[in-house]
């Protein structure tokens, strides 16, 4: 058998060898360009979700809150103290170690609403390229608490309104109220604590203080309302809307006194510092909706929360108009916060994107009736 010739045995040339490497380095350069967007993708609608949950966790837990505002408070809110011997207007969105919010006073002449609106007075968000958005809104509700059943209890109160005793009834209610009996007035887990608020109400009017101690001898619990508080709520000297307002002469108080525990709740964002301990700077955390109660440590509702704005529809009874979206909910103009019957809200999320070249964002927006608010007994 003869041998094939040098000649006759080929292999691939220098120009075939380098089309074919282009050819491949191409497709394998598709290749991962397609992995590499399917993972962005994956990345940013998983982020998006994200965002979406955190979103809806914000606005269910401030539109359950707006729903019971005024729940439990007289039709035209409550006047906290004033007159001779005030000590200036009480404050919202604080505890014992600062204040959360600016402009926390109460609205006109220290009077204590189902909502109090608080446009551009919250804090802003630092953007992508380095600078402050617009201020966000601060909103503010108040309702009674009637899952802890304070009002189940004997009051009794002292001259000065400083001191207010709680007892079980003697004898017994008959038949006993569902769900007896009620949570002890110290109990740790649901009891009353330093900084709660308490309204009590009977046929002279209502009031408002700030716990400042809770002790306990036997069956008789007494909770002290001393002056200064953190809130500024107990003026024992003021003429009007403190306890001595209501008390009548001390001892057990006459006319029968009912206490329930009144919720005071701010939403804020606020942007946490780094360890550098400076706020608006590289090394802050994520924006997050706050939630602060009475005088009590805010909490996180939920993280990446960029922005709250809120807007208001009020009716004006006397007049018998009506006006949406206003962002005082017409203060400005003379109208009450007592007015208010649905308040519009717009939460907006953002989660940087990968790489740190920027962020994705997503607005949610939903409108809340403040029921308590919007009952009108047309036969009054």
């Amino acid at each position: 058998m003869g041998m094939k010739s040098r000649k006759e045995i080929r292999g691939f040339t220098l120009i075939e060898l380098v089309v074919a490497m282009g050819i491949g380095l191409i497709v394998l350069a598709s290749a991962v360009s397609l992995f590499s967007q399917a993972l962005r993708a994956s990345f940013l609608v998983t982020q998006r979700a994200e965002m979406q949950q955190n979103g809806r966790a914000a606005i269910d837990m401030m539109a359950k809150d707006i729903s019971l505002a005024g729940a439990g408070l007289p039709p035209g809110g409550i006047q906290l103290p004033d007159g001779a011997g005030s000590l200036g207007n009480s404050l919202f969105g604080c505890d014992v170690n600062r204040c959360y919010v600016t402009n926390n006073n109460y609205p006109l002449t220290n009077h204590l609403f189902g909502m109090i609106p608080n446009p551009s007075t919250g804090q802003s968000v630092r953007t992508t390229t380095g600078g402050l958005g617009p201020a966000t809104d601060v909103v503010t509700m108040a309702y009674t608490d009637t899952s802890f059943r304070l009002n189940y209890y004997t009051v009794g109160m002292n001259a000065a309104g400083t001191s207010v005793t709680f007892a079980l009834p003697n004898p017994l209610p008959n038949p006993l109220p569902a769900n007896w009996p009620p949570q002890a007035v110290n109990d740790p887990g649901v009891g009353l604590k330093v900084g709660d608020l308490v309204m009590l109400s009977n046929t002279i009017g209502q009031a408002v203080g700030e716990v400042t101690n809770v002790s306990n001898a036997g069956a008789v619990t007494t909770v002290s309302f001393a002056s200064p508080d953190t809130l500024n709520f107990n003026q024992s000297g003021a003429a009007g809307g403190n306890f001595a307002s209501i008390a009548n002469g001390g001892g057990a108080a006459t006319p029968t006194t009912v206490a329930y525990r009144l919720l005071v709740i701010t939403y804020y964002v606020d942007t946490p510092p780094g360890v550098d301990g400076v706020r608006f700077t590289a090394d802050d955390g994520p924006p997050r909706l706050m939630r602060q109660v009475n005088g009590q440590t805010p909490v996180p509702v939920a993280e990446n929360i960029s922005g709250l704005q809120a807007t208001y529809d009020i009716f004006d009874d006397v007049a018998g108009t009506g006006v949406a979206g206003l962002r005082d909910a017409g203060m400005s103009t003379g109208k009450s916060p007592n007015q208010i019957r649905k308040v519009n809200l717009v939460v907006s999320t953002r989660s940087p994107l990968q790489g740190g070249v920027g962020y994705q964002s997503l607005n949610l927006a939903t409108s809340v009736s403040a029921r308590d608010m919007s009952f009108k007994d047309r036969y009054n």
